[in-house]
């Protein structure tokens, strides 16, 4: 008894394994959806067609390389208008007398006479003040003597000359201390004239520096002379707008805080853009002789620019994109992507005006373009204000 047992409890975890593996095979039968025995058939690989009808990886069907035809992007939108030019462009200018200058003194010494007046007006030509010559006259008494005997020293020569009791050489000994002689007079009276200072032209002093009695040298300031009945006002001009303007274009310049307007005309336009600017220098011409307007203060310029200004489409930056044949952007056109080759002209840093190659009215792609191509679908989840791209 003992024995059977034993042997029994040893063969039971062997059955009871084989009974449990059974009933798991009984279970996966009925759960099939197949009849037992059934064939499995064997895996077989799609054909290039399928594959394309399907929009696999691969396939040349509408999704293109990569199965994303079927992909729409949505997309954020800009309505193109047409930007009317502005009718004018307003800025500051400088006004400045038409003339100025520092009068100083040519010459050292003492200040005998001194005939400038705080603000006053002058003719050109008027004598302001006068640097002692006294030493300088005497200079000249003494050249003059000098030039008075050279000039008879040289009668008596030519007369000998033509008497045959001279030489040649005599002759021109006689001529060339002539010519020292009348040298050292015109030096002499240059430097007088180096002692008085003369207005250069008609204008209006400022305060005078000096007063009768001092010593003044070389440079020292007696005051300054503006000619004022004219003025000239410089103000910048953009790039975009550089081309605007021509010499003898009426110009309005405002005095704001006086309530006074003036019309002047432009004289000059500097040659070239200021590369760091990127403006160009404008001066203009107004008459002052009623004394309306101050020099070196400011007024408000406004320049007429409605004629020679193309009509333009404004579009943001970030929709224009360029390669080796140019400039393109997207527009949407029946919920497709189409791409436009355009042509551009003035530019900010948010927009660029688009010349040709955009109708008005087209709804223009300003986001997404890294992913999509021609043809590709898009849909408009938001439109742009088009009043934040203009380009003035």
């Amino acid at each position: 008894m003992h024995a059977g047992t034993s042997n029994f409890l040893k063969a039971f975890p062997i059955k009871f394994a084989i009974l449990i593996a059974t009933f798991i095979s009984l279970l996966l039968v009925g759960c099939s959806d197949e009849a037992p025995g059934a064939k499995v058939p064997a895996f077989k690989a799609p054909d290039s067609k399928a594959a394309a009808k399907s929009g696999a990886p691969g396939g040349k069907g509408p999704g293109g390389p990569g199965g994303r035809g079927n992909k729409t992007f949505a997309v954020e939108g800009y309505i193109a208008e047409f930007h009317k030019p502005s009718g004018s462009f307003q800025t500051m200018a400088t006004l400045e007398a038409l003339n100025r200058v520092e009068l100083s003194a040519a010459a050292n010494g003492r200040l005998v006479n001194l005939y400038a007046k705080d603000g006053a007006s002058v003719q050109k030509g008027s004598l302001l003040a006068k640097i002692d010559d006294s030493e300088l006259k005497a200079q000249l008494k003494q050249a003059e003597s000098s030039l008075h005997l050279a000039q008879q020293k040289m009668e008596r020569t030519k007369g000998l000359v033509e008497k045959n009791a001279a030489t040649t050489t005599d002759m021109e000994a006689a001529e060339a201390s002539l010519k020292s002689a009348e040298a050292s007079v015109e030096l002499i009276k240059a430097q007088i004239a180096k002692t008085e200072v003369r207005a250069p032209f008609s204008g209006k002093l400022g305060f005078v520096n000096v007063s009768v009695g001092a010593w003044v040298t070389t440079g020292t300031s007696i005051a300054t002379l503006s000619e004022v009945t004219k003025l000239k006002a410089k103000f910048a001009l953009p790039q975009r707008y550089a081309t605007t303007l021509k010499v003898g274009n009426p110009i309005t310049l405002i005095d704001e805080e006086r309530a006074i307007q003036k019309v002047g005309k432009v004289t000059a336009l500097d040659a070239t853009i200021s590369e760091s600017s990127r403006t160009r220098q404008i001066m203009v011409t107004v008459d002052n002789s009623k004394g309306e307007l101050i020099a070196g203060g400011y007024a408000k310029v406004s320049v007429e620019l409605q004629s020679g200004r193309t009509q333009t489409i404004p579009v943001p930056a970030e929709a224009l994109t360029l390669d080796k044949d140019g400039a393109y952007i997207f527009v949407v056109q029946d919920g497709k992507a189409s791409m436009r080759r355009v042509e551009t002209g003035l530019r900010t840093p948010i927009a660029v005006d688009v010349i040709s190659g955009l109708n008005e009215g087209d709804t223009v792609i300003t986001s997404g373009l890294i992913s999509i191509r021609q043809g590709s679908s898009v849909r408009i989840r938001e439109i742009r204000n088009n009043t934040d791209y203009e380009v003035d």
